[in-house]
């Protein structure tokens, strides 16, 4: 069996990927979450914990300790989709945790940095509208997205660019760098340079709830993609289906997905 490792599994896009690659008989899952016990009574998590094909490690995404136990064995696959809860305010949405992003990326990037052999293949759950994605947004959304979405985009910027920054293939952006607040410059040096030979990151169109889950002919996928929603199902199932197998064609590139 291959093995992933989750993070931000606790409900969304990893969630809902951790159900779909555990329905199969090809992977194990481990998922890092702050409080295990919020998903120990999950009825649909419940069979799977009880078969040994999925654990849960008690921890914090922005902790490298935390993140280093979940590389105890090997792993193929790691997903991050850690991300704030939103507030919207007049000037748009506000993060409880305006950086956690950005500060989890710089954390399991020291992690995976630091570790021998094979490097698992990661897929990172961005935005769309990130970089220069943002000139194939609809009209409506490059207006509305700078003002509701600014503050999110920050943290999703400074993620995104270490992750380009340490992969082997990507370019770096560097003319998309988030104020020193989000990622201060004195953290840059911390984090190794192109080592990671896969990275995918997923920038899913605006998200409209978890379903209901449209399928494969409603979901459309491309670096340059021009569209307005998606669900949290659908772009789960993209990641499960597309994204984790070996040879995808998606590997080292940054897909939109929407409808």
């Amino acid at each position: 069996m291959r093995h992933a490792v989750l993070l931000g599994a606790s409900r969304g896009i990893a969630y809902y990927t951790t159900l779909n690659l555990l329905s199969t008989d090809e992977w194990t899952c481990t998922l890092l979450l702050r409080k295990p016990e919020a998903l120990a009574a999950d009825p649909k998590l419940t069979p799977y914990v009880e078969s040994g094909k999925l654990v849960f490690v008690k921890g914090n995404g922005t902790s490298v300790e935390d993140v280093a136990k979940l590389f105890d064995k090997p792993v193929d696959v790691v997903i991050t989709s850690i991300g704030g809860a939103p507030r919207f305010t007049l000037h748009g949405a506000e993060l409880d945790q305006p950086r956690v992003c950005t500060e989890a990326a710089e954390t399991l990037l020291k992690v995976l940095g630091k570790l021998d052999g094979k490097l698992p293949r990661v897929i990172a759950v961005s935005s769309m509208g990130m970089g220069n994605s943002h000139k194939y947004m609809p009209l409506a959304w490059r207006i509305f997205y700078p003002w509701a979405l600014h503050h999110p985009h920050l943290d999703k910027e400074g993620m995104e660019y270490l992750m380009c920054r340490a992969s082997t293939t990507l370019p770096v952006p560097e003319d998309h760098i988030p104020p020193p607040n989000i990622l201060p410059r004195e953290n840059i040096p911390q984090i190794r340079e192109h080592f990671l030979p896969e990275v995918i990151i997923v920038r899913p169109a605006l998200l409209t709830g978890d379903g209901p889950l449209k399928g494969k002919d409603k979901t459309k996928v491309s670096e340059d993609l021009y569209s307005y929603t998606v669900t949290r199902m659908d772009v789960a199932a993209f990641i499960s289906d597309e994204c984790v197998q070996e040879g995808s064609k998606w590997v080292n590139k940054l897909p939109i997905v929407g409808y």
